[in-house]
């Protein structure tokens, strides 16, 4: 954890190509070996991706007062001092800026595409790995618990399937998925030692989705369906068959 902390604020530059040589060659041998980091890495460059293929219709999607406070927050463009060899990390900071920003729009920009499953798949996708650079490890959350905490603080009910040992599916908790504008639960897993989630919003889009799609965005696989008024999408990675198989065990659960 020490290396990467230490590490971390060359990430961003690190995707962008920006860092000196030595650098670079010190932040490939880390990821190397550090699979938290190398996913890290993975999800920045998704991020890019996206930005700069959209980057013409987020910018006018995003409100004024946002770009505003987008600017004032922008890191400072001034040369390095000399001899400096590298960022001083002030705080743990798990998302670059970019990341942050897009995530920020897009609630404004997917969620306008008609409300189509693919544009839903997308945010689903990037919150996805946005939190799971916050996740435990590894914890102990009984199903029933989190579905009545989620009753009491938010007036409606979800079924939260339980962590399965023998598909080596471990629950890790229950949160308010914010990219989706708070209208829907995020429950977070383990399956296979690999992130998962799945997400309950308390709507659906204009084309219901029943039987279940599958769709591919930003290196991330998306089971999505409808059930009574209901979304219902399972996102990981890994192989399709497989992550249908594990996503329509959860549909049964969470009914």
């Amino acid at each position: 954890m020490g290396e990467c902390r230490e590490l971390e604020p060359l990430l961003v530059a690190y995707v962008d190509g920006e860092v000196a040589p030595d650098q670079a060659v010190e932040v490939q041998a880390h990821l190397s070996r550090c699979p938290p980091c190398r996913q890290r890495v993975e999800g920045e460059r998704a991020v890019h991706v996206v930005l700069r293929a959209r980057k013409r219709e987020l910018v006018p999607a995003a409100p004024a007062g946002l770009r505003r406070r987008c600017a004032a927050a922008c890191p400072s463009t001034a040369p390095a001092a000399a001899g400096r060899r590298r960022l001083v990390p002030g705080r743990w900071v798990p998302l670059s800026f970019a990341a942050t920003v897009l995530l920020a729009v897009a609630a404004v920009f997917f969620m306008g595409l008609n409300g189509s499953v693919e544009a839903l798949a997308t945010q689903l996708a990037l919150d996805h790995m946005k939190c799971f650079q916050f996740a435990p490890e590894h914890t102990e959350v009984d199903s029933k618990l989190a579905g009545d905490a989620w009753h009491r603080s938010y007036a409606w009910l979800i079924n939260v399937p339980r962590s399965e040992p023998v598909e080596q599916l471990e629950l890790l908790g229950v949160r308010r998925c914010l990219s989706t504008q708070g209208a829907s639960a995020h429950i977070m897993y383990r399956w296979r030692g690999n992130p998962l989630s799945m997400y309950v919003l308390n709507s659906q889009p204009k084309a219901a989705v029943s039987p279940e799609r599958l769709v591919s965005r930003i290196g991330q696989e998306a089971v999505i369906w409808t059930d009574a008024g209901r979304t219902y999408a399972v996102v990981s990675r890994g192989e399709r068959a497989e992550l249908e198989r594990i996503a329509h065990h959860m549909r049964a659960s969470a009914r």
